[in-house]
């Protein structure tokens, strides 16, 4: 447990973490300013803490790209995937999913996107069975694993997966974390005030538990395992130690939320937005990366899945925070180098323009 560190001597304070004191001049503000000592605990089990939309966001949007996924080998429906976009028929096998009144469609920006993907993937699944080439859908094998993809060599089914991380999860989450300042912290409903309500949804949409361990390796078998951007925090993360940063900025910010600590509230949204972005960034450069290594040179199957992550990952930085470091003219060029056919991509001299957008990545987000 981590406690305010306001008594102890200045010279002892220095190379500490603290939890410090400062004034709000508005309607959420102590009466006499003062800060109480407060403590920061190791898992997120806040009394009040309600984050449970958001985290059936997360458990719905597994089912979804489950399902899409499927088409390597079998028909898939836009019909079908658009009942899981919409909560309707019924689709989940987690039935509580399905009698949640919570939707996917409700939060995710660019709808017509991700319906547009559905339907893609849906033709796709039709080829599933014929060997793709340039201008026509189907599949490619690399050694045992069958990659079912479309006339560019884009996989839609991970447009959906890693375009929806970005339009759905990190967008609510950076627009959450953003509105807390200005949201009411005196007020209390049903256990929690809006700026803690706004903060909890926030954390939900990481898709960790809230017991989290960064440094712990969890088994598919597990139930309580990281979903989505929670499992990229180790894969994709790990070097940047997005996990525990993320992870720890908000049991930070939530406890100082209950003490109106709004200075250090106001610290920890800035370093989750950052990080986060950054793991956003680690992600997009490591799959614009495979398919330039000597391994996956002449292997479609690997370089068009990776490009395929790599599209959707890279699509998350349109909803990246205001205080971005990506400008828009760097945005502008990635978003036009993954938007390139993807056989040109991987048959151009050099890799041109995936080194361009390895370049960018690196350079904006200090990654190696």
């Amino acid at each position: 447990m981590m406690k305010n560190f306001r008594t102890i001597p200045a010279l002892l304070i220095m190379g500490l973490i603290s939890v410090t004191s400062c004034k709000k001049d508005d309607d959420n503000n102590n009466n006499d300013n003062v800060i109480p000592p407060y403590e920061v605990p190791t898992t997120y089990n806040f009394s009040g803490a309600n984050y449970l939309s958001s985290t059936q966001r997360v458990k719905m949007g597994v089912e979804l790209n489950s399902y899409l996924g499927t088409g390597n080998n079998a028909t898939v429906t836009a019909a079908k995937a658009n009942d899981y976009f919409n909560n309707t028929n019924a689709p989940f096998a987690d039935a509580t999913l399905n009698t949640s009144g919570v939707t996917l469609a409700q939060k995710t920006a660019d709808p017509t996107v991700f319906t547009t993907y559905f339907t893609q993937q849906a033709s796709n699944s039709l080829q599933n069975g014929v060997a793709a080439t340039n201008g026509t859908a189907g599949f490619y094998m690399s050694g045992t694993t069958k990659r079912l993809v479309g006339p560019t060599g884009m996989e839609a089914n991970q447009g959906v997966a890693k375009g929806m991380m970005g339009a759905l999860y990190f967008k609510e989450a950076m627009t959450l974390l953003t509105s807390v300042p200005s949201a009411d912290n005196n007020t209390v409903t049903n256990g929690s005030t809006a700026m803690q309500r706004a903060w909890d949804e926030a954390f939900g949409y990481l898709g960790v538990p809230a017991n989290y361990d960064p440094e712990a390796t969890y088994p598919n078998t597990d139930p309580n395992r990281p979903l989505l951007w929670g499992g990229y925090l180790a894969e994709r993360g790990k070097t940047i130690e997005a996990g525990k940063v993320i992870f720890n900025a908000f049991l930070k910010g939530r406890a100082a939320i209950g003490a109106k600590d709004y200075t250090v509230v106001n610290a920890q949204i800035t370093i989750i937005q950052e990080k986060w972005e950054q793991l956003v960034a680690a992600a997009a450069l490591a799959y614009v990366t495979i398919p330039t290594a000597s391994t996956s040179v002449n292997d479609l199957a690997v370089q068009f899945h990776a490009l395929s992550e790599g599209y959707g990952f890279l699509s998350c930085f349109k909803y990246r925070p205001a205080k971005s470091k990506l400008s828009a003219e760097n945005y502008t060029a990635l978003q036009t180098i993954i938007n390139t056919n993807f056989y040109t991509l991987v048959n151009e001299a050099g890799f041109a323009k995936l080194v361009q957008a390895q370049t960018i990545l690196k350079t904006t987000y200090s990654l190696n």
